[in-house]
């Protein structure tokens, strides 16, 4: 049996605020030479937009590629697609999968003929079962969350137990020869960590809480501190839902990193309500090197956030970023901009971030992912829904109150306004000088 060589592709993507590394492919990519095989991963991100194509072909012909993977989010499905179709039409002989995010959540979207496999299960067992075996058919019967052709007919294997860890380390090769080019708008290299899987919250706009069968589940505490002590880099940013869920596993952590004496600065995703439970333990966590937390604020108003089913308010809100400012952490407010918004809204989410002395902010204006509440309630309003126009910048539902026109110009007005600060913060290189992790192990405040 001829063995695969494999190629994994990160598709272009928008990298304006951030390019980072390709976490999913380091754990598939692990997983793949676990079971003996040639596997590499070729980002599109960090390489010249010209000639894409052209390199893609020029990689795969150059490592006598057989199997090529993309990894697909909602946005940038449509570009992986259309990639698909060329390569498929310039390479047949090549096999084609897809995987990720939004083939996690829609993977009948993606069971078209240049496509041969298509990956959705929640861990890797499965894929590993079907490269350890050639993907005979035999066998691809047995693997749990996957898609393929039968008799020229698709064949769709229902998705395999929820997982609390993939069983492997991620392959971080590539990150570590190309760091420099993976970069968070001025805020230098952060190496992506996975503690978490899903979100334990139900808000209905986000497609979080899909993933893994929609059960809530953590790695092992001393896993994780293995994973981050020996990690090859000063920053790291935590990509769970909400890092600070649950209070005594975060304590367990640091704890366990103060022990071991680890120095190094965390970026984290974080609730406003988790910042609250954990006023507490602040100074602990700064000890520990956390500096930066993304907080869904998402609104400044109760009633749109109740419509959001957050379970948050604008007062707790504010409670949560006076902690981080009393704490010298930095908060980074994710907004949601809503179709119910008049001018009047706009302005109170500038006034917002002028008050709280926000430095970092990021708006989208709402996505009615498909698979969420979102969605399915606003099925009948949408405009012009597309997989392209998906990544928060698009209008995609008649506004209530504003021309579809004026609406997208108070959209970006928030951005002309507030994005200057950040860029002045990059080049004085703010958020090295302030916020780095120092090694203060007794303080609770920078030097």
């Amino acid at each position: 049996m001829k063995e695969e060589r494999v190629l994994l592709v990160r598709s272009h993507y928008d990298k304006r605020v951030a390019s980072l590394e390709p976490l999913g492919l380091e754990y598939m990519m692990a997983a793949v030479k676990a079971e003996g095989l040639f596997c590499m991963i070729h980002d599109e991100g960090i390489h010249n937009s010209f000639g894409r194509f052209r390199r893609l072909l020029k990689v795969i012909d150059s490592n006598q590629i057989t199997f090529v993977g993309f990894s697909t989010i909602s946005n940038i499905a449509w570009y992986v697609i259309e990639t698909i179709h060329k390569l498929k039409k310039a390479r047949p002989n090549i096999k084609i999968m897809v995987g990720g995010a939004e083939v996690f959540i829609n993977h009948e979207d993606f069971m078209i003929d240049d496509i041969d496999f298509v990956y959705y299960d929640h861990g890797l067992d499965s894929i590993r079962r079907a490269f350890r075996s050639g993907f005979e058919l035999k066998e691809l019967e047995q693997c749990p969350g996957l898609a393929y052709r039968k008799e020229g007919k698709w064949v769709e294997n229902a998705k395999g137990e929820p997982i609390s860890d993939y069983g492997i380390l991620p392959d971080r090769s590539l990150f570590y020869e190309n760091r420099k080019k993976y970069k968070v708008l001025a805020q230098g290299t952060f190496s992506v960590l996975k503690t978490a899987f899903s979100c334990p919250q139900n808000c209905n706009f986000c497609i979080s809480r899909q993933f893994n069968a929609c059960r809530y589940t953590t790695r092992k505490v001393e896993d994780v501190v293995d994973e981050i002590v020996n990690l090859d880099n000063d920053k790291i940013f935590i990509i769970d839902d909400d890092f600070l869920v649950d209070r005594e596993r975060v304590l367990a952590i640091c704890n366990q990193l103060i022990e071991r004496n680890c120095k190094k600065t965390f970026m984290i995703f974080a609730r406003a309500d988790s910042i609250v439970k954990c006023k507490d333990i602040m100074p602990l966590l700064y000890q520990v090197g956390f500096r930066e937390m993304l907080v869904g604020l998402e609104a400044v108003n109760d009633d749109t956030l109740s419509s959001y089913n957050k379970n948050s308010s604008v007062a707790l809100n504010r409670e949560a970023v006076k902690i981080l400012r009393e704490h010298k952490m930095v908060c980074v407010g994710l907004f949601v901009i809503n179709y119910d918004f008049t001018h009047k809204n706009f302005m109170e989410i500038n006034k917002f971030v002028k008050e709280e002395k926000l430095i970092w902010v990021l708006f989208s204006i709402l996505i009615p992912f498909k698979g969420t509440v979102t969605y399915e309630e606003n099925k009948h309003r949408l405009y012009k829904y597309k997989y392209k126009r998906t990544d928060g910048t698009y209008v995609l539902m008649q506004p209530d109150h504003l021309p579809k026109w004026l609406f997208k110009l108070e959209y970006h007005f928030l951005y002309y306004v507030n994005y200057p600060r950040i860029y002045l913060a990059g080049i004085l290189g703010t958020f090295d000088k302030i916020y780095k992790n120092k090694g203060n192990n007794h303080e609770s405040t920078p030097d």
